[in-house]
């Protein structure tokens, strides 16, 4: 575990952008917090820890494109009562550094139990949200030991494949206005992200590297999880998710979650896909609600 990278690559004007916004948005962040990195196999992993260090881990995976600094408006409550770790998702635009990145399924499951390890966490709760609940769900099925509950908030794909308006937007969003956009059209009339916050979002749109946002591969994400591996399931989940999503069909996902994930507890709540963000009061405690019982 170290404060610094080992090995930094050089930047572009873009990623200095992107790192600048990054520290911009993490100034937000309403409690204490240490920033460091951890090795693992496939890249220097970046790290956000706040809360009393002697307490219950809690690990936090953020959505495509937000990195850990997304968890401004639950940190406060969350850290509270856990040793809380933001971790930045390796591949993702963020401040960990990819270098033998497999992007397999397995790879990431890997991945993540490195974080796990080199962190010290025997058995953790782990919140992800959208790329972090797929990433959650896929941990789960890999490593169930190592979880003691999750709460999986609006998961892409995972359930459901994502809308063919989900790619229209998305493949859109270097394009002029493509950013305000989709998050109009992801957010509707109840956007409350910080100005700070979406500007890093433009700068992570606007930062080109092909270490991050490696192409898909058919063993890697996104990727709707089958009948067999959601049976398959042996941790405890609390599913939310917004009655205002827009990427699939909540009340099907919701339905399909139910009908597989053997004791899922699932809510549809008021609030859009970044439902973290929307509805936060209700998020911290429904969550931490869950993870106490």
């Amino acid at each position: 575990m170290s404060n610094h990278p080992s090995s930094i690559p050089e930047l572009s004007d873009s990623s200095i952008r992107y790192f600048q916004a990054y520290n911009e948005s993490l100034g937000l962040w309403p409690v204490r917090c240490k920033s460091f990195y951890v090795s693992t196999r496939f890249g220097q992993t970046h790290v956000i820890a706040s809360g009393p260090e002697d307490a219950p881990p809690l690990v936090l995976l953020h959505g495509a494109l937000f990195s850990s600094t997304m968890w401004y408006p639950n940190i406060a409550d969350w850290s509270s009562k856990y040793r809380t770790y933001a971790v930045d998702i390796i591949g993702d635009k963020n401040k960990s550094i990819p270098e033998d990145l497999s992007g397999t399924r397995t790879g990431y499951a890997n991945w993540l139990l490195d974080v796990f390890d080199n962190l010290g966490i025997e058995k953790s709760h782990i919140i992800g949200l959208s790329l972090g609940g797929l990433h959650t769900m896929n941990f789960i099925m890999r490593v169930p030991e190592r979880v003691k509950s999750a709460a999986i908030l609006s998961p892409a794909e995972t359930f459901l494949p994502f809308r063919d308006d989900f790619y229209k937007y998305a493949l859109s969003l270097t394009e002029p206005n493509g950013v305000e956009k989709f998050l109009s059209w992801m957010m509707g009339d109840r956007n409350v992200l910080n100005p700070n916050f979406v500007k890093q979002f433009q700068a992570g749109v606007m930062w080109q590297d092909g270490s991050r946002n490696p192409s898909p591969k058919a063993d890697g994400f996104p990727y709707v999880f089958t009948d067999e591996e959601l049976q398959s399931v042996k941790v405890p989940i609390l599913l939310l998710l917004g009655e205002h999503e827009v990427i699939y069909d909540p009340h099907s996902a919701l339905h399909r979650a139910s009908s597989l994930v053997p004791g899922i507890k699932a809510e549809i709540i008021n609030a859009g896909h970044i439902l973290s963000m929307e509805q936060p009061a209700y998020v911290n405690k429904r969550v931490m609600r869950f993870f106490s019982t």
